[in-house]
């Protein structure tokens, strides 16, 4: 996978059907589950494999859209949060803003050492995968 900086231990690979829009190294919510597509989606099969756990260099905005939206400086550790586009046949959540907003689903935890000044977006921010959930996708 192209954004993967650190598999998780034991890998936890679970394949999910999804909608068509879903890529390779795109992140997810499956139900309140984060992950990222390992591939694209398969027309064969109706869905792609994800990884439920690991770190990934993905994009994360340093604000909160909760009102007043503000921008909150992230720094390593700090709790990350997820909206998208909800496919309601699947139940994957995709074209994903992650930020700071407490409102919005857990996603993970921002690892990178460095900080994300506040009101701005990082591309290449280090994220841990929040494992666990409920819903019909929880472990």
């Amino acid at each position: 996978m192209r954004n993967q900086v650190k598999i998780g231990l034991p890998q936890n690979n679970r394949w999910f059907p999804c909608p068509s829009q879903v890529t390779s190294g795109m992140p997810v919510l499956i139900g309140t589950l984060a992950g990222v597509a390992m591939d694209d989606y398969d027309s064969s099969t109706g869905g792609t494999t994800f990884c439920m756990d690991g770190d990934y260099v993905l994009t994360v905005a340093a604000a909160s859209t909760q009102s007043p939206v503000s921008g909150l400086t992230a720094t390593q550790g700090d709790e990350l949060f997820a909206t998208g586009t909800l496919d309601s046949t699947t139940g994957v959540t995709y074209n994903l803003t992650i930020d700071k907003t407490r409102g919005n689903t857990p996603f993970g935890n921002l690892t990178a050492p460095e900080s994300i000044a506040a009101g701005t977006t990082l591309t290449t921010a280090v994220v841990r995968l929040k494992f666990g959930g409920s819903g019909p996708y929880a472990s």
